[in-house]
């Protein structure tokens, strides 16, 4: 969650009621733009959509109880599909460009 949003868990943006986990679980589903770090941006529509994709993983490991949380090696599974479906799709639109 640090990574994508660029914040720190102590940020003054979360308040004394709130975390850093319940900040994201209230904006990802809208995909808000405030959760991705401005120094990522500009981003393009499959990497915008892949740092949502990372967020809703940290979500996961993030559950309160261990077995709803993903393995390590679920969660990078799940961070590698992330990562080779944007490389993909990248490589995609390159082919058509040049076609």
């Amino acid at each position: 969650m640090e990574l994508v949003s660029g914040k720190m868990p102590t940020n003054e943006i979360f308040g004394d009621e709130m975390n850093m986990v319940k900040w994201v679980e209230m904006h990802v589903d809208k995909h808000g733009e405030e959760l991705i770090d401005p120094e990522l941006k500009p981003l393009l529509p499959d990497e915008e959509y892949a740092a949502f994709k990372v967020l809703e993983i940290a979500l996961q490991c993030t559950k309160a109880t261990p077995h709803e949380r993903p393995s390590s090696r679920k969660a990078c599974d799940l961070l590698l599909h992330v990562f080779n479906n944007r490389v993909v799709n990248f490589e995609k639109k390159n082919l058509e460009y040049y076609k």
